[in-house]
């Protein structure tokens, strides 16, 4: 997959999303790093900035991920970050993964918009068939966004990660691309 291109810009009713820079290093690592966040990842080791530089110069800049920052349309805060992954160009589909880390703004409907443009960006930019996302079955609020934004959910996996010392199930979520 090519990379994003730099002026490419997403827009909703209450947010935006642009490509990801080395300039929200800082706070992209202090986000990730949060409890809150961490503990609805699946990805649960902290990151520091050297290892999000290399995530950039590696994944992003090369096409791997395709990665966009949330950002609010009233005064340009960055909120959060959504992006695609694990691309699979022969099945023309990919892996969608979000988190906000301005966690007081959470439950207004932000992520779902972020979802939904990403949605957009998937299937009428890029021509994806398919996007899919994984949610720990505990957190209810991002499977709410996800069933708001488009997916259905396709597959519980019981206790598929050991996580904290505690099994946890996995929710397989798919959206199908309409127009395809």
């Amino acid at each position: 997959m090519e990379p994003v291109k730099k002026d490419i810009r997403l827009c909703g009713q209450q947010i935006y999303l642009r490509p990801i820079t080395a300039e929200d290093t800082e706070s992209v690592v202090r986000w990730r790093n949060e409890k809150a966040v961490v503990d609805n990842f699946i990805y649960r080791k902290p990151i520091s900035e050297e290892e999000h530089r290399d995530w950039l110069r590696n994944k992003v800049e090369t096409g791997l991920v395709h990665q966009f920052i949330v950002c609010g349309n009233a005064d340009d805060m960055p909120l959060g970050s959504v992006y695609l992954q694990n691309f699979d160009e022969v099945n023309r589909k990919a892996e969608e993964g979000i988190f906000l880390g301005e966690r007081k703004l959470c439950g207004r409907g932000i992520g779902t918009e972020a979802a939904k443009l990403m949605l957009s960006y998937a299937f009428r930019t890029l021509g994806l068939h398919k996007l899919m996302a994984r949610v720990l079955a505990y957190n209810q609020s991002s499977i709410r966004m996800h069933e708001n934004a488009g997916y259905t959910q396709e597959a519980c996996l019981k206790e598929e990660l050991l996580l904290n010392g505690k099994y946890e199930d996995l929710i397989l979520f798919g959206a199908i691309n309409p127009e395809k």
